[in-house]
């Protein structure tokens, strides 16, 4: 069940989001959330809801009185509810007091999702985040000293060509000084009319070859050794779904399916590329193992030798978001 506390973003200056341009940041009072509760409620009944999702992009942001309320509501209202879970800036983390995050935990408030995306200050700037790496452990930290359930986003081939070792490098020490539950992969697609559509536009931003994002993705998960989370890879912007998993027990299988797709023939690799940006195909092995319909085949053969396969999966990447 999505519940709205507040309406769109406090920051909305992320480079790459697309979301909530142009839209105005406002909270919504505790009274109106208790009133949609109520109508839920009456909707759905005390019995349908498994599951609660705080949104939109950081309600964290709310008056922590309010937010107690709100989540003694949802508990009062749905008593079989198994999680809450919420978005939260790091920013609005590093920044909130340790027993205020703690008061949370204890109303109720599972898990948090942050959008770390990279943990080097000149990513974090190039893409004006509004955070520092300082703050992004910070706030990680704080979270799962109040005991959240603690997600974390990355987003790879967010620094492009110039900063992928870096970005990669950064962000694996950062997730190791954190330790979060889970890691989730977002990998990075520049879409018409943001503002790092406009950095590329401008050759201050250069995006990374599909074979580069691979190789940043390897890069990184070498540096999470020793951590202990679960690696996801859940979006239909990742190349690789298969790199996912319980860690380390998962690690060497995700660097190995890495180097599975980089010991491809160049063809092979960019009609890789193309059926998964396509949605034509799920996982890199059911394309080594020939588990191709002829139809795709075909579709294949038609695209060989064309000079403009890097420019075409880029464009299908910024169709995805």
């Amino acid at each position: 069940m999505l519940l709205r506390v507040n309406r769109n973003c406090p920051w909305n200056r992320c480079a790459f989001c697309p979301v909530y341009k142009g839209q105005k940041f406002s909270p919504r009072s505790c009274e109106e959330v208790l009133a949609d509760l109520d109508a839920m409620a009456a909707f759905y009944g005390p019995g349908r809801v498994r599951t609660v999702f705080l949104q939109d992009a950081n309600p964290l942001l709310a008056r922590t009185d309010d937010l107690v309320r709100i989540l003694d509501g949802i508990r009062a209202r749905f008593p079989q509810t198994e999680r809450i879970t919420a978005y939260a800036r790091s920013r609005t983390l590093a920044r909130k007091p340790e027993e205020d995050l703690l008061r949370l935990r204890r109303a109720g408030l599972d898990r948090i999702h942050v959008g770390m995306e990279s943990g080097s200050d000149a990513v974090l700037e190039l893409v004006s985040k509004g955070v520092s790496r300082a703050e992004q452990i910070l706030a990680g930290q704080k979270a799962k000293r109040a005991g959240f359930e603690l997600s974390e986003y990355v987003m790879p081939g967010l620094g492009g060509q110039a900063l992928s070792r870096e970005h990669a490098e950064q962000s694996a020490s950062a997730i190791a000084a954190i330790e979060p539950d889970f890691v989730r992969l977002r990998t990075t697609a520049v879409v018409p009319g943001t503002p790092l559509a406009g950095l590329e536009a401008e050759g201050r931003f250069t995006q990374c070859t599909e074979v580069g994002l691979v190789e940043e993705i390897r890069l990184f998960l070498e540096g999470l050794r020793g951590v202990r989370a679960r690696l996801e890879s859940d979006h239909i912007l990742n190349l690789l779904m298969e790199l996912r998993g319980p860690l380390p027990e998962a690690l060497d299988g995700a660097i190995a399916t890495c180097d599975a797709f980089l010991a491809l023939p160049e063809l092979d690799r960019a009609r890789f590329v193309i059926a998964r940006r396509a949605g034509w195909m799920g996982q890199l092995e059911d394309f080594i193992r020939g588990e191709l319909p002829r139809g795709v085949r075909q579709l294949l053969a038609e695209l060989d030798g064309r000079a403009d396969l890097e420019a075409l999966s880029a464009e299908l990447r910024s169709r995805m978001v």
